[in-house]
C-alpha cells in the first residue's frame, strides 16, 4: 500500500454519505450491510474495529457494491441473500425479493392452522419460496408443494428449500396446469403471493422495484386483480371442501378480494391488515358444493 488505507469508520462513513446523496432511504443501514459483507465483518466488529485499515481489495470490492447500489440494484440482490422469517434466502435477480410484509400471510397460515388441522397446502408463484419453507419451519404441514412458471424462481426456491432444511416438491407451472391430478379436492390450502400491481402503476414502481425485480412477479393485468380472479376460480378444483384459500393483496385491494371471494361462494371470508394498519391478508373457506 503507497499510503494509508481507509479504515473501517471512514469507509463506513463514506458510504453512507454516497448513499445518502444517491437518495437512498435506509442509506446508513444499506452502507454497513454492504461493508459487512465485502470486509467479512459483522456489524458489531465494524464498531469495535473502526479504526483498522481496510484492504485495497476490500476497499475495491466495497466501492463496486456502492456503484452498483447507487445505479438502483437492490442491496438484497448485492448481498445475494435475504431474511424472511428469521431464516436465510438466496436471492438475486429474476426472483422477488422476500418483504416483511409477507410474513403476516405466514403469520395468519399458522395462526388457523392451530386452529383447525392443515396437513397440505399449494404455494402458486413461489418465487424465492420463502412461504412454503416458512411454513415448513414453523408449521406442521405433511405436504408442502409449490409452484412457478419461472425456471429461474424455481432454482432459487430449490436451493432455499435445501438450505433450511425444507422437503417441498416444486413444479414449473403456470398456476395449476402441471399440479399432480391426483391432489384435485385434496388440498387444506392454497396460499399465494400473486402479481398484483396495476399495468397502469408499474412505471411509479421505485427504480429497485421496477427497473430490477422480475416483471412476471409484478404485473396483476389491468387493476391488479387477474390472478386472484384465476386462483380464486381454479382454486375450488384443488381444495377439498372447508378447505382455505389464502391472498398477500394490495394495500387498498381489500374490499375488491372481500366480493370477489363472496361471490365466488366462498364463505368466512376475512381481510387482515399489516402492522401499519394496511390490508394485506385475504381469506376464504371453499363451501360444499
Amino acid at each position: 500500500m503507497n499510503q494509508k488505507n481507509k479504515t473501517i469508520a471512514e469507509a463506513l462513513r463514506e458510504g453512507k454519505l454516497r448513499l445518502k446523496a444517491a437518495g437512498k432511504e435506509a442509506y446508513a443501514f444499506e452502507a454497513e450491510l454492504l461493508l459487512e459483507k465485502a470486509a467479512g465483518l459483522n456489524r458489531t466488529a465494524l464498531f469495535l474495529r473502526g479504526e483498522e485499515e481496510l484492504s485495497d481489495e476490500v476497499l475495491t470490492v466495497y466501492e463496486g457494491y456502492l456503484s452498483e447500489r447507487e445505479q438502483g440494484r437492490p442491496t438484497q440482490y448485492i448481498l445475494g441473500e435475504w431474511e424472511f422469517m428469521g431464516l436465510p434466502f438466496h436471492v438475486g435477480e429474476g426472483v422477488l425479493i422476500p418483504r416483511g410484509d409477507t410474513e403476516v400471510l405466514v403469520e395468519t397460515i399458522l395462526e388457523k392452522q392451530q386452529a383447525e388441522p392443515m396437513k397440505s397446502i399449494l404455494d402458486i408463484g413461489t418465487g424465492s419460496g420463502c412461504i412454503p419453507i416458512s411454513l415448513g419451519h414453523y408449521g406442521k404441514f405433511e405436504k408442502i408443494m409449490a409452484v412457478d412458471i419461472s425456471q429461474k424462481a424455481l432454482g432459487y426456491a430449490t436451493k432455499n428449500a435445501v438450505k433450511n432444511h425444507i422437503n417441498i416438491d416444486f413444479y414449473e407451472s403456470d398456476l395449476f396446469s402441471n399440479v399432480p391430478a391426483e391432489w384435485k379436492r385434496r388440498l387444506d390450502a392454497i396460499v399465494s403471493n400473486p402479481p398484483y400491481i396495476p399495468k397502469k402503476d408499474i412505471e411509479e414502481l421505485m427504480t429497485e422495484v421496477k427497473d430490477f425485480e422480475p416483471m412476471n412477479a409484478l404485473d396483476g393485468g389491468e387493476d391488479g386483480l387477474d390472478f386472484y380472479r384465476a386462483i380464486v376460480e381454479q382454486g375450488k378444483d384443488w381444495l377439498k371442501d372447508g378447505g382455505w384459500l389464502f391472498f398477500e393483496i394490495g394495500y387498498d385491494q381489500g374490499e375488491d378480494l372481500r366480493k370477489l371471494l363472496h361471490e365466488s361462494g366462498y364463505t368466512e371470508v376475512e381481510i387482515r391488515q399489516d402492522l401499519a394498519g394496511l390490508d394485506r391478508v385475504a381469506m376464504g373457506r371453499k363451501g360444499a358444493l
